[in-house]
């Protein structure tokens, strides 16, 4: 037969505050990686990018921004159209000259990713639909009187979790 052992109250504190312990190291590692996945995250925006561009001390950056997509819809008998998504560069663009960087030029294309036809209905001819992309392409120069304070998002995330 099994004896049944018992802590004493000082073993049974000692074991509460070492998995108090493990339970914390395991909370600050998850903090911790969550702050890195957040952190490489924003190092894959253009405002991340440009913010290494500077850190490097390249004289010149350049990026592009998806500014709209459109999708082809043919609707059998009907004839076609597209629907549309636009997006405004100008919140990225501002973000990236607080980076420290003028912009000196933007052009902007339309890139075809294909297209729908089809015989329209009733008559000669084709109803044809395109889909695609406009890309602002943008292209930057360095300005040290831009740069402001470099501010880390994925860390003040963690000081109003915390």
């Amino acid at each position: 037969m099994a004896l049944i052992s018992k802590k004493s109250p000082e073993q049974q504190a000692q074991a509460a505050a070492e998995k108090a312990r493990k339970q914390q190291e395991a909370e600050d590692k998850r903090r911790a990686d969550q702050l890195e996945r957040e952190r490489q995250a924003f190092m894959s925006t253009p405002v991340g990018q440009a913010r290494q561009s500077f850190e490097r001390g390249d004289l010149v950056f350049q990026c592009s921004i998806d500014v709209m997509s459109q999708q082809a819809i043919i609707v059998a008998m009907v004839g076609s159209t597209t629907a549309q998504r636009t997006s405004d560069p100008v919140v990225v663009l501002n973000a990236v000259c607080h980076e420290g960087w003028e912009l000196v030029n933007g052009s902007f294309v339309f890139v075809e990713q294909g297209q729908q036809s089809r015989d329209k209905f009733m008559s000669s001819g084709q109803n044809v639909a395109i889909k695609g992309e406009t890309v602002g392409y943008y292209l930057f120069k360095r300005c040290e009187e831009n740069r402001r304070k470099a501010n880390e998002p994925w860390a003040q995330n963690a000081t109003a979790d915390g």
